[in-house]
């Protein structure tokens, strides 16, 4: 196998939520290997800190500031990559306020209108603005950044609907964007940022301090993002130096036909949840190729 170092010359990357943790790795990654960047944050003070880092390191990137919640501003942020860069090519959607928040009796409505606002309506705002300038040019590369806690996760419920909420966004625009060469992935780092700090359990508080640095997943996300990438409307999970499919499957069941009653149901649980023949789901028409006899699908 012939090696050969991947780079991004010539691309223009918006990343949001660069100022600090994850998203100023991604950025600083993506510079060094030669992407334009436009460094997204709420904070003034930390957005250019990291635009600066990467114009003294030879690169080239601007300072943002203007909020992914907001439509207007998200727009504004994509005219910042044309107007400074002559172009865009990729939206690295990292922005997002707000983690554990204790259990649904504990969070307020407050942090779940942050959460759902900047994790969740951000990612979408970005890739709305975007999506226009993408098919015309008939390309694009956008990465939405979930959790594991979009799986489930003990006091973070809405972080949780938030992070599995981008899962279905990802994927929808997958399917949209594939007669347009545009591309759209999912990864859920693991990474110890100021979020992470805040999980209430700590001994993985330790555990991730010591092994997870935030860097450590910008490979994985700078992949996601380049021009070879060969999927689209996946899921994976990096940190560590480790990265892998996140895979949602869906099995045969059981069907009673149209006469199925409540009792025929719970006495055939065993075969609705019998992992056997199991195939992996990534849209939501493959659900329907279990379907057979009076109901048969075709495609």
């Amino acid at each position: 196998m012939t090696e050969s170092l991947i780079q991004f010359n010539d691309r223009v990357a918006i990343v949001t939520g660069a100022g600090r943790g994850l998203g100023r790795e991604h950025a600083l990654f993506l510079a060094a290997r030669g992407a334009k960047v436009v460094v997204n944050d709420s904070s003034a003070e930390h957005a250019t800190t990291t635009a600066n880092d990467i114009v003294s390191a030879g690169g080239f990137a601007i300072a943002n500031t203007q909020s992914v919640a907001d439509p207007e501003s998200a727009h504004s942020i994509i005219q910042s990559a044309l107007s400074e860069f002559g172009a865009l090519h990729i939206v690295l959607n990292n922005a997002g306020r707000g983690g554990p928040t204790g259990t649904i009796e504990q969070t307020t409505d407050h942090q779940v209108a942050t959460i759902i606002s900047t994790h969740l309506v951000g990612s979408y705002n970005m890739s709305r603005a975007a999506w226009p300038h993408f098919r015309q040019q008939q390309f694009g590369r956008i990465l939405m950044t979930s959790s594991s806690a979009a799986i489930g996760s003990l006091g973070m419920p809405a972080y949780s609907m938030a992070k599995a909420g981008l899962i279905g966004l990802a994927r929808s625009l997958a399917l949209e964007g594939a007669p347009d060469g545009i591309k759209v992935n999912v990864l859920m780092p693991i990474g110890y940022t100021r979020s992470a700090a805040l999980n209430p359990n700590e001994d993985t508080r330790k555990w991730m301090e010591d092994n997870f640095t935030p860097q450590m997943c910008s490979p994985a996300a700078a992949w996601l993002v380049h021009d070879d990438v060969p999927c689209s409307g996946q899921i994976f999970t990096t940190g560590a130096g480790r990265t892998a499919l996140i895979s949602t499957t869906g099995v045969p069941g059981w069907s009673g036909g149209p006469d199925a009653t409540l009792e025929d149901l719970r006495d055939h649980w065993s075969e609705v949840i019998d992992h056997q023949e199991s195939i992996a789901m990534t849209y939501s028409r493959d659900d329907l190729r279990f379907y057979t006899g009076p109901a048969e699908w075709r495609d």
